[in-house]
Protein backbone atom coordinates (compact mmCIF):
# COMPACT_ATOMS: atom_id res chain seq x y z
CA UNK A 1 0.00 0.00 0.00
CA UNK A 2 0.96 3.66 -0.30
CA UNK A 3 3.68 5.29 2.17
CA UNK A 4 1.94 6.88 5.47
CA UNK A 5 0.68 10.05 5.03
CA UNK A 6 -2.19 12.29 5.99
CA UNK A 7 -2.42 14.56 2.59
CA UNK A 8 -4.76 13.44 0.58
CA UNK A 9 -6.12 9.93 2.38
CA UNK A 10 -9.11 10.57 3.90
CA UNK A 11 -12.29 11.39 1.45
CA UNK A 12 -12.86 15.56 2.00
CA UNK A 13 -16.39 16.32 3.17
CA UNK A 14 -17.54 17.77 0.02
CA UNK A 15 -16.84 13.87 -1.24
CA UNK A 16 -18.58 12.29 1.28
CA UNK A 17 -21.37 14.08 1.04
CA UNK A 18 -21.46 13.06 -2.65
CA UNK A 19 -20.83 9.67 -1.77
CA UNK A 20 -23.85 9.45 0.74
CA UNK A 21 -25.94 10.26 -2.65
CA UNK A 22 -24.91 6.92 -4.25
CA UNK A 23 -24.97 3.50 -3.67
CA UNK A 24 -22.20 1.87 -4.45
CA UNK A 25 -22.16 0.07 -7.70
CA UNK A 26 -26.03 0.45 -8.46
CA UNK A 27 -25.55 3.00 -11.04
CA UNK A 28 -27.14 5.72 -9.28
CA UNK A 29 -26.18 8.81 -9.87
CA UNK A 30 -25.33 12.03 -7.13
CA UNK A 31 -27.42 15.52 -6.88
CA UNK A 32 -24.47 17.72 -8.20
CA UNK A 33 -23.01 17.46 -11.15
CA UNK A 34 -19.22 17.86 -9.33
CA UNK A 35 -18.21 17.63 -5.87
CA UNK A 36 -14.19 19.48 -5.48
CA UNK A 37 -12.29 19.33 -2.70
CA UNK A 38 -11.10 23.09 -1.73
CA UNK A 39 -8.53 22.58 0.70
CA UNK A 40 -4.98 23.62 0.60
CA UNK A 41 -3.43 21.24 -2.19
CA UNK A 42 -0.27 19.77 -0.62
CA UNK A 43 3.32 20.66 -1.84
CA UNK A 44 4.85 18.13 -3.98
CA UNK A 45 6.41 14.96 -2.28
CA UNK A 46 10.28 15.29 -2.64
CA UNK A 47 10.19 13.36 -5.20
CA UNK A 48 11.90 13.48 -8.81
CA UNK A 49 8.49 14.38 -10.52
CA UNK A 50 8.23 17.70 -8.64
CA UNK A 51 11.71 18.92 -9.17
CA UNK A 52 11.71 20.62 -12.28
CA UNK A 53 15.31 21.35 -14.02
CA UNK A 54 15.78 24.58 -15.52
CA UNK A 55 16.29 22.77 -18.85
CA UNK A 56 12.68 21.17 -18.71
CA UNK A 57 11.24 24.41 -17.97
CA UNK A 58 10.79 25.20 -21.31
CA UNK A 59 9.55 21.45 -21.68
CA UNK A 60 6.76 19.99 -23.26
CA UNK A 61 4.90 19.40 -19.99
CA UNK A 62 5.01 23.32 -19.05
CA UNK A 63 3.72 24.61 -22.62
CA UNK A 64 0.36 25.04 -21.30
CA UNK A 65 1.54 26.80 -18.14
CA UNK A 66 1.64 30.22 -19.83
CA UNK A 67 -2.14 30.45 -20.79
CA UNK A 68 -4.74 32.15 -18.66
CA UNK A 69 -7.82 33.31 -19.15
CA UNK A 70 -11.42 32.82 -19.74
CA UNK A 71 -12.44 30.46 -22.96
CA UNK A 72 -13.86 31.80 -26.07
CA UNK A 73 -16.39 29.96 -28.60
CA UNK A 74 -14.14 27.32 -30.80
CA UNK A 75 -13.10 27.42 -34.20
CA UNK A 76 -12.53 24.50 -36.16
CA UNK A 77 -8.67 24.10 -37.01
CA UNK A 78 -9.31 21.30 -39.16
CA UNK A 79 -11.92 18.97 -40.56
CA UNK A 80 -12.31 15.37 -41.60
CA UNK A 81 -10.16 13.41 -38.88
CA UNK A 82 -10.90 9.51 -38.33
CA UNK A 83 -11.31 8.72 -34.74
CA UNK A 84 -8.59 10.99 -33.68
CA UNK A 85 -6.78 10.40 -30.05
CA UNK A 86 -4.09 12.93 -29.21
CA UNK A 87 -2.40 15.51 -30.18
CA UNK A 88 1.58 16.92 -29.84
CA UNK A 89 2.46 20.56 -30.52
CA UNK A 90 5.77 20.83 -32.40
CA UNK A 91 8.55 23.22 -32.32
CA UNK A 92 8.04 24.73 -35.60
CA UNK A 93 4.30 25.57 -34.79
CA UNK A 94 2.82 22.81 -36.16
CA UNK A 95 0.98 19.04 -34.25
CA UNK A 96 1.03 15.77 -34.95
CA UNK A 97 -2.35 13.91 -34.73
CA UNK A 98 -3.06 9.92 -34.08
CA UNK A 99 -5.63 8.66 -35.64
CA UNK A 100 -6.71 5.32 -33.33
CA UNK A 101 -8.43 2.97 -35.84
CA UNK A 102 -6.24 4.10 -39.25
CA UNK A 103 -3.05 3.97 -37.19
CA UNK A 104 -2.38 7.22 -38.92
CA UNK A 105 -0.41 10.35 -37.91
CA UNK A 106 -1.57 13.27 -39.38
CA UNK A 107 0.39 16.64 -39.17
CA UNK A 108 -1.87 19.79 -39.24
CA UNK A 109 0.30 22.57 -40.31
CA UNK A 110 -0.58 26.23 -41.63
CA UNK A 111 0.72 28.03 -44.92
CA UNK A 112 -0.20 31.20 -43.03
CA UNK A 113 -3.79 31.52 -45.15
CA UNK A 114 -5.15 28.64 -43.09
CA UNK A 115 -4.90 25.44 -41.20
CA UNK A 116 -5.01 21.58 -42.75
CA UNK A 117 -4.18 17.93 -42.30
CA UNK A 118 -1.64 15.71 -44.51
CA UNK A 119 -0.82 12.63 -43.61
CA UNK A 120 2.85 11.03 -42.66
CA UNK A 121 3.86 8.30 -44.28
CA UNK A 122 5.07 5.33 -41.58
CA UNK A 123 5.92 1.70 -43.11
CA UNK A 124 3.11 0.17 -42.20
CA UNK A 125 -0.15 -0.41 -44.95
CA UNK A 126 -1.29 2.53 -46.20
CA UNK A 127 1.43 4.47 -44.65
CA UNK A 128 0.39 3.74 -41.24
CA UNK A 129 2.12 2.90 -38.48
CA UNK A 130 3.62 -0.84 -38.71
CA UNK A 131 1.90 -3.34 -36.15
CA UNK A 132 -1.06 -1.73 -34.88
CA UNK A 133 -3.86 -3.80 -34.50
CA UNK A 134 -7.01 -1.37 -33.49
CA UNK A 135 -9.69 -3.19 -31.32
CA UNK A 136 -12.45 -1.87 -29.25
CA UNK A 137 -10.63 0.81 -27.61
CA UNK A 138 -7.05 0.28 -28.72
CA UNK A 139 -5.16 1.64 -31.37
CA UNK A 140 -2.82 4.23 -31.90
CA UNK A 141 -3.42 5.97 -28.96
CA UNK A 142 -1.22 8.28 -27.10
CA UNK A 143 1.77 10.49 -28.22
CA UNK A 144 4.77 12.18 -26.88
CA UNK A 145 7.66 14.35 -27.42
CA UNK A 146 11.41 13.40 -26.42
CA UNK A 147 12.00 16.37 -24.42
CA UNK A 148 15.56 16.79 -26.82
CA UNK A 149 13.12 16.49 -29.60
CA UNK A 150 14.11 19.38 -31.83
CA UNK A 151 17.83 16.94 -31.35
CA UNK A 152 16.82 13.30 -31.79
CA UNK A 153 13.40 13.48 -33.34
CA UNK A 154 11.70 10.90 -31.25
CA UNK A 155 8.01 10.58 -31.26
CA UNK A 156 6.48 8.40 -28.81
CA UNK A 157 3.27 6.59 -29.21
CA UNK A 158 0.96 3.91 -27.16
CA UNK A 159 0.21 1.31 -29.59
CA UNK A 160 -2.04 -2.08 -29.65
CA UNK A 161 -0.46 -5.10 -31.20
CA UNK A 162 -1.77 -8.36 -31.99
CA UNK A 163 -0.10 -9.52 -28.68
CA UNK A 164 -0.06 -6.45 -26.37
CA UNK A 165 -0.35 -3.22 -25.65
CA UNK A 166 3.57 -1.29 -25.79
CA UNK A 167 5.02 2.19 -26.36
CA UNK A 168 7.01 2.61 -29.09
CA UNK A 169 9.16 5.17 -30.39
CA UNK A 170 9.72 6.34 -34.21
CA UNK A 171 11.93 9.43 -35.41
CA UNK A 172 9.98 11.93 -37.24
CA UNK A 173 11.86 13.29 -40.03
CA UNK A 174 9.95 16.54 -41.43
CA UNK A 175 9.17 16.62 -44.74
CA UNK A 176 10.67 19.16 -47.74
CA UNK A 177 8.88 22.47 -49.13
CA UNK A 178 5.00 21.18 -47.73
CA UNK A 179 4.99 17.68 -47.17
CA UNK A 180 4.28 16.20 -44.11
CA UNK A 181 7.32 14.39 -43.43
CA UNK A 182 7.73 10.65 -42.36
CA UNK A 183 7.77 8.18 -39.59
CA UNK A 184 10.84 5.57 -39.30
CA UNK A 185 10.08 1.67 -38.40
CA UNK A 186 8.76 1.37 -34.47
CA UNK A 187 11.18 0.84 -32.03
CA UNK A 188 10.23 -0.63 -28.62
CA UNK A 189 10.53 1.12 -25.78
CA UNK A 190 8.05 -0.93 -23.58
CA UNK A 191 5.80 -4.54 -24.37
CA UNK A 192 4.01 -6.87 -22.48
CA UNK A 193 1.16 -4.51 -21.06
CA UNK A 194 -1.60 -7.04 -21.16
CA UNK A 195 -4.14 -5.99 -23.64
CA UNK A 196 -8.23 -6.08 -23.97
CA UNK A 197 -10.81 -4.83 -25.86
CA UNK A 198 -11.58 -2.02 -23.26
CA UNK A 199 -9.57 -0.20 -20.65
CA UNK A 200 -6.13 0.73 -22.70
CA UNK A 201 -5.36 3.80 -20.80
CA UNK A 202 -2.78 4.95 -23.42
CA UNK A 203 -1.55 8.42 -22.14
CA UNK A 204 1.69 9.37 -22.94
CA UNK A 205 3.68 12.60 -21.18
CA UNK A 206 7.49 13.37 -20.08
CA UNK A 207 7.67 15.30 -16.92
CA UNK A 208 9.24 18.18 -15.22
CA UNK A 209 11.92 15.51 -14.19
CA UNK A 210 12.31 14.15 -18.11
CA UNK A 211 11.13 10.90 -17.49
CA UNK A 212 8.14 8.79 -19.68
CA UNK A 213 4.72 8.39 -17.44
CA UNK A 214 2.76 5.89 -19.13
CA UNK A 215 -1.07 5.42 -18.28
CA UNK A 216 -2.41 1.81 -18.44
CA UNK A 217 -6.20 0.27 -17.92
CA UNK A 218 -6.96 -2.60 -16.15
CA UNK A 219 -7.86 -4.49 -19.43
CA UNK A 220 -11.21 -5.46 -18.30
CA UNK A 221 -9.12 -7.51 -15.05
CA UNK A 222 -9.95 -5.05 -12.00
CA UNK A 223 -7.89 -7.09 -9.34
CA UNK A 224 -4.42 -6.27 -11.49
CA UNK A 225 -4.73 -2.65 -10.37
CA UNK A 226 -3.98 -3.66 -7.24
CA UNK A 227 -0.91 -6.24 -8.55
CA UNK A 228 1.88 -4.41 -8.25
CA UNK A 229 4.06 -6.65 -10.21
CA UNK A 230 1.22 -6.10 -13.08
CA UNK A 231 1.66 -3.08 -15.30
CA UNK A 232 -1.72 -3.00 -15.62
CA UNK A 233 -4.00 -0.35 -13.40
CA UNK A 234 -1.08 1.86 -13.19
CA UNK A 235 0.46 5.03 -13.43
CA UNK A 236 4.23 4.07 -14.90
CA UNK A 237 7.52 6.25 -14.68
CA UNK A 238 10.11 5.21 -17.05
CA UNK A 239 13.65 6.74 -18.40
CA UNK A 240 13.26 7.26 -22.08
CA UNK A 241 14.63 4.13 -23.39
CA UNK A 242 12.09 2.47 -21.15
CA UNK A 243 13.92 1.42 -17.89
CA UNK A 244 12.02 1.46 -14.45
CA UNK A 245 13.29 5.10 -13.55
CA UNK A 246 15.48 5.87 -10.96
CA UNK A 247 13.81 6.91 -7.68
CA UNK A 248 10.29 5.21 -7.96
CA UNK A 249 9.23 3.67 -5.24
CA UNK A 250 10.41 0.38 -5.45
CA UNK A 251 13.59 -0.14 -7.24
CA UNK A 252 13.70 -1.51 -10.33
CA UNK A 253 9.87 -1.80 -10.86
CA UNK A 254 8.23 1.12 -13.57
CA UNK A 255 5.00 1.28 -10.95
CA UNK A 256 4.72 4.73 -9.87
CA UNK A 257 1.14 4.80 -8.36
CA UNK A 258 -1.46 1.52 -8.81
CA UNK A 259 -5.23 1.37 -7.93
CA UNK A 260 -6.38 2.76 -10.93
CA UNK A 261 -9.11 1.75 -13.35
CA UNK A 262 -8.85 3.56 -16.64
CA UNK A 263 -6.55 6.64 -16.50
CA UNK A 264 -6.09 8.73 -19.59
CA UNK A 265 -4.97 12.33 -18.42
CA UNK A 266 -1.92 13.49 -16.97
CA UNK A 267 0.02 17.00 -16.16
CA UNK A 268 1.84 19.08 -13.90
CA UNK A 269 1.26 22.06 -12.38
CA UNK A 270 4.25 25.01 -12.40
CA UNK A 271 4.73 23.58 -8.78
CA UNK A 272 5.76 20.05 -9.51
CA UNK A 273 2.24 18.83 -8.67
CA UNK A 274 1.20 16.23 -10.60
CA UNK A 275 -2.78 16.00 -11.83
CA UNK A 276 -4.78 12.91 -13.54
CA UNK A 277 -8.03 12.34 -14.69
CA UNK A 278 -9.55 8.84 -14.35
CA UNK A 279 -12.75 6.73 -15.96
CA UNK A 280 -15.14 5.40 -13.23
CA UNK A 281 -17.03 2.63 -13.56
CA UNK A 282 -20.85 3.21 -12.94
CA UNK A 283 -20.75 5.66 -10.27
CA UNK A 284 -17.55 8.67 -9.93
CA UNK A 285 -15.00 9.96 -12.15
CA UNK A 286 -12.13 11.44 -11.21
CA UNK A 287 -9.43 13.84 -10.90
CA UNK A 288 -6.60 12.85 -8.67
CA UNK A 289 -3.25 14.49 -7.15
CA UNK A 290 -0.68 11.79 -7.77
CA UNK A 291 2.14 10.92 -5.69
CA UNK A 292 4.24 8.52 -5.71
CA UNK A 293 3.49 5.07 -3.93
CA UNK A 294 0.10 5.87 -3.27
CA UNK A 295 -3.06 3.72 -3.76
CA UNK A 296 -6.07 4.89 -5.82
CA UNK A 297 -8.35 2.21 -5.08
CA UNK A 298 -9.61 0.50 -7.95
CA UNK A 299 -11.43 -2.12 -7.35
CA UNK A 300 -11.97 -1.18 -3.85
CA UNK A 301 -13.01 2.38 -4.36
CA UNK A 302 -14.77 4.20 -7.02
CA UNK A 303 -14.29 7.86 -6.68
CA UNK A 304 -15.33 8.31 -3.43
CA UNK A 305 -17.49 5.05 -2.33
CA UNK A 306 -16.97 1.76 -2.19
CA UNK A 307 -16.36 -0.06 -5.68
CA UNK A 308 -17.45 -3.73 -6.93
CA UNK A 309 -15.11 -5.49 -4.87
CA UNK A 310 -15.43 -2.92 -1.67
CA UNK A 311 -13.25 -1.62 0.29
CA UNK A 312 -13.00 -3.04 4.25
CA UNK A 313 -13.00 0.81 5.38
CA UNK A 314 -15.01 2.38 2.51
CA UNK A 315 -14.67 5.95 1.47
CA UNK A 316 -12.31 6.61 4.64
CA UNK A 317 -10.36 3.89 4.34
CA UNK A 318 -6.47 5.10 5.31
CA UNK A 319 -5.31 3.04 2.77
CA UNK A 320 -6.50 5.16 -0.46
CA UNK A 321 -5.97 8.31 -1.81
CA UNK A 322 -9.03 9.95 -2.35
CA UNK A 323 -9.86 11.84 -5.43
CA UNK A 324 -10.04 16.10 -5.67
CA UNK A 325 -12.89 16.46 -7.94
CA UNK A 326 -15.65 13.69 -8.84
CA UNK A 327 -18.36 13.56 -11.70
CA UNK A 328 -21.31 11.31 -12.48
CA UNK A 329 -20.24 9.34 -14.57
CA UNK A 330 -22.86 10.59 -17.51
CA UNK A 331 -21.17 14.26 -16.56
CA UNK A 332 -17.52 13.35 -17.98
CA UNK A 333 -16.10 10.01 -18.97
CA UNK A 334 -12.29 11.84 -18.90
CA UNK A 335 -9.72 11.26 -21.77
CA UNK A 336 -7.18 14.18 -21.98
CA UNK A 337 -5.82 16.84 -19.54
CA UNK A 338 -4.14 19.93 -19.66
CA UNK A 339 -2.81 22.12 -16.99
CA UNK A 340 -2.59 26.29 -17.33
CA UNK A 341 -1.54 29.09 -15.53
CA UNK A 342 -4.70 28.83 -13.90
CA UNK A 343 -6.75 26.12 -14.72
CA UNK A 344 -6.55 22.23 -14.72
CA UNK A 345 -8.80 21.32 -17.95
CA UNK A 346 -10.35 18.29 -18.84
CA UNK A 347 -11.54 16.42 -21.79
CA UNK A 348 -14.86 14.21 -21.62
CA UNK A 349 -16.28 11.94 -23.57
CA UNK A 350 -19.89 10.73 -22.25
CA UNK A 351 -20.48 14.39 -20.75
CA UNK A 352 -19.14 15.66 -24.23
CA UNK A 353 -17.88 18.58 -22.28
CA UNK A 354 -14.43 20.64 -21.85
CA UNK A 355 -14.25 20.95 -18.00
CA UNK A 356 -12.32 23.90 -16.61
CA UNK A 357 -11.66 23.21 -13.17
CA UNK A 358 -9.69 26.85 -11.74
CA UNK A 359 -6.65 26.41 -10.31
CA UNK A 360 -5.20 29.88 -7.91
CA UNK A 361 -2.80 29.52 -5.01
CA UNK A 362 -2.76 25.83 -4.57
CA UNK A 363 -6.54 25.39 -4.58
CA UNK A 364 -9.38 24.51 -6.55
CA UNK A 365 -12.42 26.23 -7.55
CA UNK A 366 -15.86 24.34 -8.59
CA UNK A 367 -15.69 22.92 -12.07
CA UNK A 368 -17.49 25.18 -15.11
CA UNK A 369 -18.61 23.86 -18.44
CA UNK A 370 -16.85 25.46 -21.71
CA UNK A 371 -18.64 23.37 -24.35
CA UNK A 372 -21.95 22.53 -22.56
CA UNK A 373 -22.54 19.37 -25.49
CA UNK A 374 -21.80 21.71 -28.83
CA UNK A 375 -19.56 19.88 -29.76
CA UNK A 376 -19.70 16.35 -28.86
CA UNK A 377 -17.49 14.10 -27.63
CA UNK A 378 -13.82 15.40 -26.35
CA UNK A 379 -10.99 13.36 -26.50
CA UNK A 380 -8.26 15.67 -26.26
CA UNK A 381 -6.78 19.08 -25.15
CA UNK A 382 -3.42 20.61 -25.10
CA UNK A 383 -1.83 23.87 -25.29
CA UNK A 384 -1.82 25.05 -29.05
CA UNK A 385 1.09 26.87 -31.27
CA UNK A 386 -0.90 30.19 -31.55
CA UNK A 387 -1.72 30.72 -27.48
CA UNK A 388 -5.12 28.97 -27.68
CA UNK A 389 -6.61 26.05 -26.41
CA UNK A 390 -6.41 22.95 -29.06
CA UNK A 391 -9.03 20.26 -28.80
CA UNK A 392 -9.75 17.06 -30.28
CA UNK A 393 -13.24 15.64 -31.19
CA UNK A 394 -14.35 11.71 -30.87
CA UNK A 395 -17.53 11.58 -32.46
CA UNK A 396 -16.57 9.16 -35.27
CA UNK A 397 -16.46 6.45 -33.25
CA UNK A 398 -19.55 5.92 -30.43
CA UNK A 399 -20.36 9.30 -30.97
CA UNK A 400 -23.17 11.12 -33.43
CA UNK A 401 -21.14 12.63 -36.38
CA UNK A 402 -22.01 16.06 -37.60
CA UNK A 403 -20.68 17.30 -41.26
CA UNK A 404 -17.01 17.88 -40.93
CA UNK A 405 -16.38 15.09 -37.59
CA UNK A 406 -14.03 14.72 -36.25
CA UNK A 407 -12.01 17.70 -35.52
CA UNK A 408 -9.47 19.63 -34.18
CA UNK A 409 -10.63 22.87 -32.34
CA UNK A 410 -9.25 25.84 -31.38
CA UNK A 411 -10.43 27.47 -27.94
CA UNK A 412 -9.00 31.29 -27.74
CA UNK A 413 -8.87 32.71 -23.98
CA UNK A 414 -9.10 36.08 -23.65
Amino acid sequence: MGRPSTAGRAAPACLLAAALALTACSGQQAAAPAAVSTEQLPAPSSSPSSAASSSASTGVWAAGLALRGTPQPAQDVVTGLDVPWSTVVLPDGSALVSERDTARVQRVSSDGGGWSAQQVTAPGPGGSVPGVEPRGEGGLLGLALSPAFAEDGWLYAYTTTATDDRVVRMRYTPGSGDGAGSLSAPEPVLTGITSATVHHGGRLAFGPDGMLYVTTGDASAPSTAQDRDALTGKVLRLTPEGRPAPGNPVEGSPVWTWGHRNPQGIGWDSAGRMFQAEFGQDAQDELNLLEPGRDYGWPLVEGAVAGPSGSASGVDDPAFTAPLVTWRTSDASPSGLLVTGDAVYVAALRGQELWRVPLADGRLGQPERVFDGEHGRVRDVVAGPDGALWVLTDNTSRGTPRDGDDRLLRVPLA
